[in-house]
């Protein structure tokens, strides 16, 4: 079977599958060992791996609010508003690739994907040491933004072929879940460099962008020759002939089963499904508040007193927190297959954080305040992106859905980064306050969809009873009729 790209290797319908001969049981305890065997090794290898990926992404995307307290402004002569506006152009790179990357996903591999763009965005990333004015770093932000959207979005679609709908959040988690070890790195990091680390002709915020930008090329390019395309290429050093046999069945119970680069009709059905529209603004009131959390953390930890070195140490527990409940979360979210509801409880930790910000000048309640907003803010991103790929059916309507959810909450990322002004400092009302009426709106739209999608869900009981599992034929036909999550036997997760 072709290795050229997704569409060639999905082609389970038309193409002989090169696992018929291997025999596996349909049910039973054989069954559920050979499935627990290759799951094992999935988690060891695929998960830890795209969990990598993402620390890197994440580190390289977060380092200008350690580089700021490390001289940047001062080394690029920047004035005004001209930091903000260097963030602001990071998002405005990521949002515009971010559909043109699905469907670059569907003619290539993951790995050349994820692998080139990593290269490229490690060498955007890496540059911004030389950055000697605004034009500099604002064109090394804009196209790392660019880049960076190779990775992030493709995850949840990457994870979809070789996990079930039920085992997505937590294994999203362990994947997102980078993000809050990279806030913390990125602490301790710029806290090494700040204080042991000197160039005669380097400054500190220069040390920090090539520290954390050049193992980024290098694991790009390592990513090209060794992440997992699909569960057909699976090499037979890592599973064995039943393990690929049931890892290809799973995929294809899994709603995986069209071949079409592009599938104009799907397109169409994402941008007209409600669902979408719903998940698009939920997703509007996370990034606002993340943006501007991961981005401006440090300065507002510095502005409760501490020295610039310390800030840096003092930004690592929040994201510590923030690790343990969204892997918490996302285990629950999976063990109850709700969505919906789990989002809305993370947002009402946020609203306690940006609460505690709020209405106290006591150093003690607005660290705990920072804290609770990383404890609510960080499981959202798995969750979300983890619902978006369980209620789309098709490929292309799956991965649109993804981009446009991450393109309208990257748009609106900006906001974030334009709300912590410095002349609002040091209590940023402001800049909370918006926040916090975002995070309630997150919390509104989550329980109204979930409703919804519950109401849906009783309805089809009615009217067609228990839902059966379909097969890939059934898929296929679902998809190519465009049936998609209208099918009788589908049933959302609310």
């Amino acid at each position: 079977m072709s290795d050229s790209g997704i569409s060639e290797k999905r082609d389970h319908i038309s193409e002989e599958d090169p696992t018929d001969d291997v025999y596996v049981p349909d049910s039973g305890p054989e069954r559920e060992a050979i499935v627990k065997r290759l799951k094992l090794k999935l988690d060891i290898r695929l998960v830890p791996y795209l969990a990598l990926l993402y620390l890197f992404n994440a580190l390289d995307r977060g380092n200008i609010g350690n580089a700021r307290l490390a001289g940047l402004e001062e080394g690029t002569h920047l004035k005004g508003n001209d930091f903000y506006n260097a963030l602001s152009l990071f998002f405005a790179g990521y949002t515009i690739s971010q559909v043109p990357n699905m469907f670059i996903l569907k003619k290539v591999t993951p790995s050349v994907l994820v692998g080139v763009t990593m290269i490229l965005w490690g060498i955007c990333s890496t540059s911004m040491a030389a950055t000697k004015s605004f034009s500099g770093l604002a064109a090394t932000r804009f196209f790392m933004g660019i880049f960076e959207a190779g990775v992030g979005p493709a995850a949840p679609i990457i994870l979809s072929f070789f996990y079930l709908r039920h085992e997505l959040a937590w294994r999203a988690a362990l994947f997102y879940g980078t993000s809050t070890f990279a806030g913390a790195f990125g602490g301790l990091i710029a806290y090494g460099v700040a204080t042991n680390l000197t160039h005669e002709s380097l400054a500190p915020w220069q040390l920090l962008f090539i520290i954390e930008g050049i193992p980024t090329i290098f694991l790009g390019i390592i990513t090209i020759f060794v992440l997992p395309n699909s569960p057909e290429t699976l090499e037979r050093w890592f599973v064995t002939p039943q393990e690929k046999k049931v890892a290809i069945q799973r995929s294809r119970s899994g709603h995986n089963t069209d071949s079409s680069l592009l599938d104009k009709k799907q397109l169409v059905a994402a941008f007209k499904d409600y669902k979408n529209i719903f998940t698009c603004l939920i997703y509007i009131g996370l990034n606002i508040p993340l943006a501007s959390y991961t981005s401006f953390l440090p300065t507002i930890v510095k502005l409760m007193g501490y020295t610039n070195a310390k800030a840096q140490l003092m930004t690592v527990p929040p994201y510590a927190c923030a690790i343990v409940t969204l892997l918490l979360v996302c285990w629950n979210s999976d063990r109850t297959q709700r969505r919906g509801y789990h989002v809305a409880a993370s947002a009402a930790i946020a609203c306690i954080g940006y609460i505690l910000l709020i209405s106290s000048n006591r150093v003690g309640a607005n660290y705990a305040g920072a804290c609770f907003v990383a404890m609510g803010l960080y499981p959202i991103i798995p969750l979300m992106l983890s619902w978006v790929s369980n209620n789309n059916v098709g490929h292309t309507k799956r991965a649109v859905g993804i981009a446009l959810l991450n393109t309208f909450g990257q748009c609106f990322a900006t906001v974030g980064t334009q709300i912590y002004k410095t002349n609002t400092a040091p209590r940023f009302f402001m800049g909370y306050g918006v926040c916090l009426a975002f995070t309630v709106v997150m919390i509104v739209v989550s329980l109204v969809l979930s409703f919804v999608l519950k109401r849906e869900n009783a309805r089809r009981d009615e009217i067609y009873g228990e839902p059966k599992p379909l097969t890939p034929e059934e898929q296929q036909q679902a998809v190519e009729n465009g049936v998609y999550d209208d099918h009788p036997s589908f049933r959302y997760f609310i």
